[in-house]
């Protein structure tokens, strides 16, 4: 995730940190995140041809959960406004890490061949600046591999403790994506089959009365069955997505590719 150490309000506290870098290797919605964004670089990202390995740049790569996903496919840099977040990345072995904004990449033009971005841009101010860097970054053909939370009327404590700025209407997404230059070449719904749950979830959070202390987030240490169960599902939700674009769900998942 991108954040602004400079800025109190988005700022992340180190514990937030440490949670992340605790769960995201087995919490059921980081594994299917991780193993939906390896599955559309495989589908869509195009290498040289000279066979050369990827270059692969997660913009706002917060602990490195997504690197060490995609870390086989090539060379993986990451970037990161938090240096607390690139200590973790350190964590897990790797170096070529730069402390930069989403929206002033620190990268020369048409850099890299697969640019990802997993739930940041709903976390930068000036996300149309951020898209336009990624775009620039990535070489022409390049694709980028994001996701982002979905549907206003979601909007919860979650978001608020997470520094959330916004949640995206398919509408705004891909007008902003098109407006930055891409070419979208795949568009679904992701964390469908629990939308109801979470859906209602949600809601009933807002009947009762707020709390005058910190918003925390949704993410709980859950049973080991129900975890499995969970990262079982988004498996299938994966496997539908190899053919369909799912309709509804709690995340947007885009490739968007930058045209030759």
């Amino acid at each position: 995730m991108d954040t602004t150490d400079a800025d109190p309000v988005r700022q992340m506290q180190l514990r937030e940190f440490d949670e992340l870098y605790r769960l995201e290797d087995t919490y059921w919605w980081f594994v299917g995140r991780r193993r939906l964004v390896r599955q559309l670089i495989d589908a869509y990202a195009v290498r040289s041809d000279n066979g050369a390995d990827l270059r692969i740049l997660d913009a706002g790569c917060g602990t490195g959960g997504t690197m060490k996903a995609v870390a086989e496919l090539g060379e993986v840099h990451g970037c990161d406004a938090a240096w607390a977040a690139l200590e973790y990345c350190r964590k897990r072995s790797f170096n070529n890490l730069v402390c930069s904004r989403v929206q002033q990449l620190s990268y020369a033009d048409n850099s890299f061949d697969v640019v990802t971005s997993c739930d940041v841009l709903e976390h930068v101010p000036d996300d149309s600046a951020a898209l336009n860097e990624t775009y620039r970054a990535l070489r022409p053909g390049g694709v980028l591999v994001m996701t982002v939370p979905a549907h206003p009327y979601l909007w919860s404590e979650h978001d608020e403790a997470l520094a959330h700025l916004r949640r995206y209407t398919r509408r705004e997404i891909i007008g902003k994506l098109q407006e930055a230059g891409y070419r979208i070449e795949k568009f679904s719904s992701a964390v469908s089959f629990v939308f109801p749950m979470i859906f209602t979830f949600r809601m009933l959070q807002r009947l009762r009365t707020k709390q005058p202390d910190e918003p925390k987030t949704d993410l709980r240490i859950l049973p080991p069955l129900l975890n499995n169960a969970l990262i079982a599902l988004l498996k299938s939700e994966m496997w539908l997505t190899r053919y369909i674009n799912l309709p509804i769900g709690t995340s947007f998942v885009v490739v968007g590719r930058k045209p030759q």
